[in-house]
């Protein structure tokens, strides 16, 4: 959502390398050639909560939020060609803040008061309208924004939105923020460009502050922020409930370990992309919101494209590397983000298609990492085989169990000789041993590369077929890819995962059971602030065997293992969701 707004006075831009005055760029002013004066106040957007839209609807940013270090002022001709843009420094600002670190119901941040001078104007050659970017640099701009017309500037992307330090989804500083993008019914201004009047223009620092007519423009934070934190009744640890395991009833417990932000974008547009054509009733929320100068969806990087694998790599459609998915995926050891501290990432929204696909690897979500846990805080290691749970040695006899069962012409049976005579010894649990396969999942295999027959109990000495122990472990698991009889669920020392997908207005009425996802339902949208509130936690989470292992949650995952959760979007506008894991 949008940042809350911060006015900065400007008194005049310096502008130069003005274009051709035969073109019709013109905005007519009493003015002479040379230099003019603008007052141009700033206003930064608070961001904004949604999911359920919070009370009151936005949140102050903390200091580092609203810091600014620089400001490009630019500027474009009448036909939206580049005119060309100022930049002030930090101690050419004056800041007003209005609030830090709080909800409220204001939508204005933070004002600056600046006076820029425009130089070299003539005066029947006047910029029309201006933008504004904070916190960028001069070899961003004068690739992305310099010579650039205002449609080609839509398209202008960032990847660094932010100063990012240690822990690289915490540590953000130096905001990036550009001209709010909101539907003002002027499609030449590409709806972030304010547009300027003969009043704006003075010949003096001082007249342009004495006028009365600044130019207000709204800016807001390229980045969305998320904060995950628990209900009155929930703390970082406590009782999962009662499991049978091994056969005997057993009471389980977590322990929260961190939590991150998973399928999060590599890249944002400068400024803000949106459908005009939008309706609320296409999305089903009011999106458009003139009166705050700024709207609540957008069109991120991969709207309506990229390539989203179903898993990690136990299954078609699996994740292979960065380069060749369009989203960021992480680990458990990345789970570093601690309960109440807020987190960062660049908006992702994208169309019901792609989100219907496949929507825990295409929507932004929260990843919380846990560990299971005795009464006594010590991690367990547990395996899911069938849907029950068993420690290691049952596992593997329920494994053997089940193959013996179903396959009692071919069991399996080393085969040694001593001297003259050959031994046949059916294989127990002690020759079996833990593989992993990926995505959480584990398997057993024979532990010796021995000789091994199978055949019925009853004549394997004289009626058996011969086998090594690639062709043994292909009895006991099949041999399609990446499918196997003995797989289970492996919780290495307890660690398992909850994938929250981030809800953006999505309505509580909306049940996860035989429903359409529709446009808007999820996603991160800049400037907004996803508040999410975990109220309880009574299922296991996806088993983690390989910690450094790239996550890439399925929707099965999802709707097998949940939270009871809330979430919050703040001014920031604010958005609040509540989830039951």
């Amino acid at each position: 959502m949008f940042m809350k707004a911060k006015q900065l006075v400007i008194a005049g831009l310096a502008l130069a390398a003005l274009v051709a005055c035969n073109k019709e760029k013109a905005v007519e002013t009493p003015l002479k050639d040379g230099d003019a004066y603008i007052n141009v106040k700033i206003t930064y957007s608070d961001p904004v909560t949604k999911g359920t839209a919070a009370n009151p609807p936005f949140y102050f940013g903390t200091a580092e939020e609203q810091a600014i270090d620089n400001a490009y002022f630019v500027f474009y001709y009448a036909d939206g060609s580049f005119c060309q843009y100022v930049k002030k420094e930090k101690s050419e600002l004056t800041f007003n803040p209005k609030g830090k670190d709080k909800e409220t119901s204001e939508n204005v941040e933070e004002l600056s008061d600046a006076v820029v001078v425009l130089r070299d104007l003539k005066s029947n050659l006047y910029p029309v309208y201006m933008a504004v970017i904070l916190n960028s640099d001069n070899n961003w701009i004068n690739t992305n924004i310099k010579d650039k017309s205002i449609s080609e500037a839509t398209s202008a992307v960032q990847t660094a939105i932010a100063t990012v330090g240690t822990n690289k989804q915490v540590d953000w500083s130096n905001f990036m923020m550009s001209s709010s993008t909101f539907n003002n019914g002027d499609a030449r201004t590409g709806y972030y460009c304010t547009k300027l009047t003969p009043a704006n223009f003075q010949e003096t620092a001082e007249k342009a502050v004495e006028s009365g007519n600044p130019v207000e423009a709204y800016v807001e934070r390229l980045a969305a922020k998320v904060k995950v934190e628990f209900g009155t009744a929930l703390q970082d640890g406590g009782k999962i409930g009662s499991f049978e395991i091994d056969g005997n009833a057993t009471d389980l417990f977590f322990r929260v370990t961190g939590w991150g932000l998973n399928a999060t974008t590599k890249d944002s547009y400068c400024f803000k992309n949106i459908n005009a054509s939008w309706t609320d009733a296409d999305l089903g929320f009011s999106w458009n919101d003139v009166p705050n100068f700024r709207s609540y969806w957008a069109q991120s990087t991969n709207y309506g494209t990229g390539d989203y694998p179903k898993t990690f790599n136990s299954s078609d459609g699996h994740y292979k590397d960065d380069a060749n998915v369009t989203l960021n995926y992480i680990t458990y050891n990345d789970l570093k983000v601690a309960i109440n501290e807020n987190a960062y990432c660049r908006e992702n929204t994208n169309t019901a298609e792609y989100m219907n696909k496949n929507l825990s690897s295409t929507a932004t979500s929260v990843l919380l990492g846990a560990k299971i846990v005795d009464k006594d805080g010590n991690a367990v290691t547990l395996y899911n085989y069938n849907g029950k749970l068993y420690t290691e040695d049952h596992y593997k006899a329920a494994a053997l169990n089940d193959y013996e069962a179903k396959n009692t012409d071919k069991l399996i049976y080393k085969v040694t000789t001593e001297g003259n005579n050959t031994k046949y010894t059916q294989i127990g649990k002690a020759d079996l041993k833990i593989e992993i396969s990926a995505d959480g999942y584990a398997h057993v295999e024979l532990i010796d590369a021995a000789k091994y027959c199978y055949g019925a109990a009853a004549t394997i000495k004289d009626n058996h077929t011969p086998a090594t122990s690639e062709e043994a472990n292909k009895l006991l698991n099949g041999t399609e890819q990446y499918k196997y009889n003995t797989g289970c669920s492996f919780y290495r020392d307890g660690m398992m995962y909850y994938n929250i997908p981030i809800e953006h207005l999505r309505e509580s009425d909306k049940t996860t059971e035989n429903y359409t996802i529709q446009e808007g339902d999820y996603g991160v949208v800049r400037n907004h602030y996803y508040i999410i509130t975990i109220t309880k936690i009574k299922n296991l989470g996806k088993a983690v065997n390989e910690p450094d292992e790239v996550i890439v949650p399925n929707d099965d995952d999802t709707k097998s293992y949940y939270v009871a959760a809330k979430i919050n979007v703040l001014s920031w506008k604010v958005v609040r969701q509540t989830v039951e894991l």
